[in-house]
């Protein structure tokens, strides 16, 4: 097997990273928009946690797995061969069936769904309830064909399908907001219409390109490799959500909290698009042979941990900034919470790394019993802890169950291959910078510190041990870009 081309696997990484983060901080960077007096507030922003809850179940039931579905059973299939025609068209058929699905039980149910809420503006969903199911199956079909495109390396296919989505639907839903009501109301109706639209047009494009087939034996098997993942995306929503159907009964901290949510999952959605290029080679690598290639497949894994962490905490400040300086109410305290809610996706991401060789193994039912017992502990702590720390309760309860995750999938992945990976790179060092935002967030409180302080030591620290640790990454990564030209 030939070496890492590694200029072109960093040009790829830049490419899906920075099309990936497009509309996360489109997303972002509107907010100020329609924050602050005479628009939406604290209070405001819940309520779009509330629907956000919805569309997010909605996605991860009509997704099914699809998006790792197709991104493995393509190296089973000859690309473009008429199985390869079937499997693309059967996938996307069997979302669009399931969104007609999930379509059915809103019209029965929808008048019990809004009882679950102490909120007069939530308790009538359907007001609210098919903009989430559009959206939710918009974003679905949209991430299917994301993972579809990286993998055939049709990078502009995927860049217009991102960057499109992010176009579309911040343009409508300011729209909503401005032309139709200044409320969560107006702003998810106008997400809906910017996601139907684009998803619209990946549908025509897929089904002129490979027809109108459903092959149940080909799915049998697909159904079979996602059914654990979706699974697995059921539980991730319950442990990311439940802690803001606990915090709805208090509005003003859903809001903060759901804030500082929204810019973690901003750095989240920027991460996928890093990993969804190292992904590919992941599993090119592994499939000229795990045991024969583990440096290369250390390399990868290295290399992504070591971007990851280098956009995490650098992106830690910046946001604190831009909340402290743009936002008029409460919302802006969500600055104080930045580092810890961004964190977790440091434990994430060790999450995706050792969980590669279940991927490419087809070994997905260790993720069932992984995070269901990661979501009843999760449950437990929101349920002891929010009532009395609030939404800092919420954040310990999701930092333990991420924990449990990593330490789960970390032992796992020993018992099926070989590998050895650098501990330190790995995992240690990433969890000590958990450990040490966790730390210097209860200094803070304790002793009245200033937020910024303890924030600016976090990350000089972080980016200290990064340049020691990974110094030779760094040194590789240079040596071969300069030596490519």
């Amino acid at each position: 097997m030939k070496e890492i081309n590694m200029k072109e696997q960093l040009k790829l990484s830049f490419i899906y990273t920075a099309t990936a983060a497009f509309t996360p901080i489109i997303q972002v960077l509107i907010q100020p928009i329609y924050e602050g007096s005479g628009r939406l507030n604290a209070i405001d922003f819940s309520h779009l946690a509330i629907t956000e809850l919805f569309t997010s179940l909605i996605f991860a039931f009509t997704l099914y797995g699809m998006g790792n579905a197709i991104a493995r059973f393509y190296y089973d299939v000859e690309e473009n061969s008429p199985d390869y025609k079937k499997m693309i068209s059967s996938i996307f058929l069997s979302i669009i069936f399931r969104g007609l699905l999930v379509l059915l039980i809103v019209v029965i149910f929808q008048d019990y769904i809004g009882k679950l809420f102490n909120q007069p503006e939530l308790r009538d969903f359907s007001k609210y309830g098919y903009a989430c199911l559009i959206t939710g199956l918009g974003r679905a079909i949209n991430v299917t064909a994301a993972s579809l495109f990286r993998n055939e390396k049709k990078v502009l296919a995927f860049i217009l399908v991102s960057m499109g989505l992010g176009v579309f639907r911040t343009g409508f839903q300011l729209i909503g907001l401005f032309y139709f009501e200044m409320s969560f109301l107006g702003y998810i109706n106008g997400s809906a219409i910017g996601t139907g639209l684009v998803t619209l047009l990946i549908l025509i494009y897929v089904f002129r390109k490979s027809g109108f087939a459903y092959t149940r034996k080909m799915m049998k098997s697909i159904n079979q490799f996602a059914l654990p993942l979706t699974q697995y995306s059921l539980i991730v929503w319950v442990l990311t959500y439940a802690d803001k159907f606990l915090l709805e009964k208090f509005p003003v901290d859903l809001g903060i909290y759901n804030t500082a949510v929204t810019f973690g999952a901003g750095i989240a959605i920027v991460l996928q698009g890093l990993q969804g290029a190292n992904q590919p080679e992941v599993f090119r690598v592994m499939k000229a042979g795990i045991d024969e290639h583990q440096h290369e497949i250390r390399q990868l894994s290295n290399a992504l941990l070591m971007q990851s962490m280098l956009i995490i905490i650098g992106a830690i400040l910046p946001t604190m900034l831009y909340l402290s300086l743009l936002y008029e109410t409460d919302v802006k305290l969500a600055a104080n919470i930045i580092s810890l809610v961004f964190v977790r996706s440091i434990l994430r991401t060790q999450f995706i790394v050792f969980s590669y060789p279940s991927y490419f193994l087809k070994k997905t039912k260790i993720f069932l019993y992984l995070n269901t017992t990661g979501m009843i502990v999760n449950l437990a702590l929101n349920y002891i802890l929010i009532p009395r720390f609030f939404f800092y309760g919420a954040i310990a309860s999701g930092i333990i169950a991420d924990l449990i995750m990593v330490i789960g999938i970390y032992f796992y992945q020993k018992t099926i291959v070989k590998i050895e990976w650098n501990k330190y790179k790995l995992l240690y060092f990433p969890l000590s910078v958990v450990f040490i935002a966790i730390i210097a967030d209860v200094i803070r409180i304790y002793f009245n510190i200033n937020t910024y302080i303890t924030t600016v030591s976090l990350v000089l620290l972080t980016f200290a041990g990064m340049v020691f640790l990974y110094r030779m990454e760094l040194q590789r990564i240079i040596a071969r870009v300069w030596k490519s030209h």
